[in-house]
């Protein structure tokens, strides 16, 4: 297919030089392709291996793209692009477009809405109309020299570089640097149509150079221009630097104690300062425990002699040893000598 695209590239090469300029080849079509659509007739779809009529509205459909081939250029339109050719150059209503241009002396115009600009250089561009009318312009591969018709500005661009062409004749915006690589694979214009090898390797050495001389890259996105004087800024979701501060900041939380995030360091700022948790309020708890720690070993003293079998014996001792002593017989002996009635002396004088 790519050979047959090759072929019939070259061989309508010279008629196409020969009627001109402004005279476009379809190429390649993708999805419903496109149609056109003249003063008061009805829509017809383009046929492959045709020229593209003048001064008529082309519209490419919805999720579809075409590729012409005019002479020194190759174009793209993406889905949901609207323009018209002329011999002056192309009138760009809606939607976007991608310029390879093989010559340096190659030039055409482009007109928005809004704006209107020349353009010259070889190497491939990508060209999209703005809400406000004006244009947006890329440079992928080469040099592109841009010249703003209503202000006489003039500009040029190399390979990463972006500026918007404002509207009303108030020339161009600042320029902004963009990532090539995130880019080409993600634009439908470079990447969703068909590339010979030598393109697509050209693709991939810009994109690995700029990457080697660009060590930083931010997570946002050059969008929409809405306003006559600025355009937006759009985030990123993850880019790949997001993900590793975000895998460092895990990371780090992890060392953090548990206690001390149950606590919210805007309602205690003596957390954010010292770190931890408000535990360390209670110091008059430690000294407690000191006191109760030498109250026990006293009561285990007294049970020691309670224990002890050689206290029980003394209440023993005191109260009997006394009626065992009582008998006593000296009185009753006495009285015993009184009461005898006779006693032996008397037996004996007689």
């Amino acid at each position: 297919m790519r050979g047959f695209l090759f072929l019939l590239s070259a061989s309508c090469s010279l008629c196409l030089s020969l009627s001109g300029q402004g005279s476009h080849l379809l190429l390649l079509t993708q999805g419903d392709g496109a149609v056109s659509a003249a003063e008061g007739e009805k829509a017809k779809p383009l046929a492959k291996a045709s020229f593209l009529p003048k001064n008529q509205k082309i519209s490419v459909r919805p999720r579809s793209g075409v590729e012409t081939l005019s002479s020194g250029f190759q174009f793209r339109f993406g889905s949901d692009t609207r323009f018209a050719l002329n011999d002056a150059g192309i009138e760009l209503n809606e939607g976007s477009l991608m310029v390879r241009s093989r010559k340096i002396d190659n030039s055409f115009t482009l007109k928005s809405p809004e704006a209107k600009m020349q353009i010259r250089g070889s190497g491939c561009f990508l060209m999209e109309v703005e809400t406000n009318g004006g244009i947006k312009a890329v440079t992928v591969l080469g040099r592109l020299d841009l010249i703003d018709l209503k202000s006489g500005e003039a500009f040029s661009l190399l390979p990463g570089e972006l500026v918007f062409v404002m509207p009303g004749g108030r020339g161009f915006g600042e320029k902004v640097s963009i990532n090539l690589k995130k880019l080409i694979t993600s634009s439908y214009l470079v990447s969703g149509f068909p590339n010979t090898s030598t393109f697509q390797s050209s693709l991939e050495s810009v994109a690995a150079a700029q990457a080697e001389s660009i060590g930083i890259t931010y997570g946002a996105e050059v969008g929409d221009a809405k306003a006559s004087d600025s355009f937006e800024v759009v985030p990123l979701e993850l880019s790949e630097t997001a993900n590793e501060s975000e895998k460092t900041e895990s990371s780090s939380s992890t060392t953090v104690p548990s206690s001390a995030l149950t606590f919210n360091s805007e309602s205690d700022p003596l957390i954010e300062l010292l770190g931890r948790s408000p535990k360390r309020m209670r110091p008059p708890s430690a000294p407690r425990i000191s006191t109760d720690a030498p109250s026990p070993p006293k009561p285990e003293a007294e049970p020691s002699p309670r224990t002890d079998p050689s206290p029980k014996p003394e209440p023993k001792i005191e109260p009997k040893p006394q009626p065992k002593a009582k008998p006593e017989p000296k009185p009753k002996a006495e009285s015993s000598n009184e009461t005898r009635p006779f006693p032996s002396r008397l037996l004996r004088s007689k």
